[in-house]
């Protein structure tokens, strides 16, 4: 406004001067008008006085001609702000689009999130759904996120047999005159194991078989583990303790009938074998110092097994077994490891200690003593055993032993301790190519993969096995010494067993034994009681 004033009196500056001597002004005089512009111009009053009035209208145009720099030069810094104001109102509308996608992104991402969760709670409850699992005739149910799991499982061993001894023994070979040749199932198991909430496993069996004859049925395995912590387990129950090689090797893969007779006689006292009330703690490591390796380290303290009849207080054992495979790859396997135990108290005050001749057909007991027939129990609350053994297969070729030597505090201090011992040796080898497969959570070797199932129709036959073992148990201790008292004339039984395996399939096989058995026992007059005999026995077994 104040630009268009100034340049509406320039203008009517320039038409008075123009026509000042043709147009009569009777009403301003023209001084009056330059006075007037000059204090709209904001002139002072007075400082035209001594001025013509022609510098005075040239003063006033240059002072017009100065407002009007200034007011263009305002109108461009108006125009810049302007355009400053645009350029910001422009990224304002930017800034807010890219708000608009980010929340709309945000928003999808939302729904995506809701959709997730939608399938996640469709997955989870799939996962409570139940499976079943049918695997070389092991029934299993198993839930979808493997947290729980139930498991049927059988073993069945028919044992059969026949003996055969010389039929002019003497009259004072009393025991095992006439072992009966006949049949009977060693073992007629039926339980289940599994899992739950993934760190608890649970195994329960009942037996129905045994030695000689069949029973009613007892707890075989009744027991509950913990595996929550890194490489260690936790047993509790009637538990099977991982003590000695052949007693962790389970009854339906071992590759006689029978295990070595020294590892049947110091089982039951010193606290090991199945059936056994006690707790175990178990560490298991494979690729422990190096890759291929596995490392075994078990020890249980037990009390007696559940068929046991109590006349006294429980007695109770320590167990120890480390096992350390130092060697493997594709086709061969090496294991070493040394056994610990003590009997830490006999309530009774007699311990005892015998067996079969590796056979169940007929139960009589051979050698020992604190068996009906045999030697006298010897008085002793306490007992220590030490041992090594040793496995190993290069492909089809399996062999492996161990021995073992234990003794006992005698309650009389003034008799001597007696110390025993024994030893055996095994081998075989898979004559249609396969291997025993080594099991880390044992430290033992297992039963071959069938890889040809017996059947007619196709022409297999299975996979088909020999084996040997020597073995030895000495149950006598000092017997030269000239106190009768201080001697255990409990004999010594070794046998030489050669055989052979048929794997029909995974489920079923058939075993056939054939045993030299040389039985050395006196009694105290120093008569040879004891006898040479053999035996054919055979087992079919059929497990899940």
């Amino acid at each position: 406004m104040i630009r268009k004033s100034v340049l509406l009196a320039s203008t009517a500056l320039a038409g008075f001067l123009t026509t000042q001597a043709a147009v009569a002004q009777p009403a301003r005089s023209l001084e009056d008008r330059v006075r007037a512009l000059e204090q709209l111009l904001g002139a002072s009053p007075n400082a035209g006085a001594e001025r013509s009035l022609e510098a005075r209208v040239e003063a006033l145009e240059a002072q017009i001609q100065q407002r009007v720099m200034e007011d263009d030069a305002r109108a461009a810094r108006l125009s810049t702000v302007e355009a400053e104001l645009a350029q910001e109102k422009t990224e304002d509308e930017a800034e807010a689009q890219r708000l608009m996608v980010l929340e709309t992104q945000l928003e999808q991402k939302a729904e995506d999130e809701l959709t997730i969760r939608t399938r996640l709670a469709t997955l989870e409850q799939s996962s409570a759904d139940a499976s079943w699992i049918y695997d070389f005739n092991r029934a299993t149910i198993r839930t979808a996120d493997n947290r729980f799991q139930l498991a049927f499982r059988g073993r069945f061993q028919f044992d059969s047999g026949l003996f055969f001894q010389d039929s002019d023994l003497p009259s004072f070979v009393t025991v095992g005159r006439d072992l009966h040749n006949g049949a009977n199932f060693r073992r007629a198991q039926i339980g289940v194991e599994g899992r739950v909430y993934r760190d608890f496993n649970y195994e329960f069996v009942f037996d129905f078989g045994s030695s000689g004859t069949e029973r009613a049925g007892q707890i075989y395995l009744l027991r509950v583990a913990y595996t929550g912590i890194p490489y260690f387990t936790i047993n509790a129950g009637a538990i099977q303790p991982k003590f000695t090689m052949d007693d962790s090797t389970s009854s339906a893969e071992i590759t006689f009938l029978e295990r070595a007779s020294i590892i049947n006689t110091v089982l039951d006292p010193f606290g090991g074998s199945d059936s056994r009330r006690g707790l175990e703690l178990i560490y298991q490591r494979a690729d422990l110092f190096k890759g291929g390796d596995n490392l075994l380290i078990s020890t249980a303290f037990t009390g007696e097994r559940i068929a046991a009849v109590k006349t006294d207080d429980e007695g109770s054992q320590l167990t120890g077994r480390v096992a350390y495979r130092f060697h493997s790859d594709e086709r061969s396997n090496y294991q070493i490891g040394f056994d610990v135990a003590r009997i830490l108290n006999k309530p009774n005050g007699l311990l005892s200690f015998s067996d079969r001749p590796e056979t169940r057909v007929d139960g009589t007991q051979l050698v020992g003593f604190g068996t009906g027939g045999l030697a006298a129990a010897v008085p002793a609350k306490t007992a220590w055993l030490y041992g090594i053994e040793g496995a190993m297969n290069i492909g089809s070729f399996y062999a492996g032993g161990e021995y073992y030597r234990y003794g006992m505090d005698r309650t009389a201090p003034s008799l001597k301790d007696p110390e025993f011992s024994g030893w055996y040796v095994q081998a075989s080898y898979f004559l249609t190519g396969e291997m025993r497969p080594y099991l880390p959570a044992s430290a033992a070797f297992g039963s071959p993969a069938v890889v040809s199932p017996f059947a007619l129709d196709s022409g297999s036959w299975g996979t088909w096995e020999i084996k040997a073992r020597y073995s030895n148990n000495t149950l006598d201790a000092l017997t030269d010494d000239p106190l009768s008292v201080n001697r255990v004339l409990g004999g010594e039984q070794n046998i030489v067993t050669i055989g052979a395996n048929w794997y029909l399939n995974r489920n079923l096989r058939w075993m056939f034994d054939y045993l030299i058995a040389d039985v050395d026992r006196r009694d105290n007059s120093g008569q040879q009681v004891g006898q040479d005999f053999s035996a054919f026995v055979n087992r079919l077994q059929f497990s899940f």
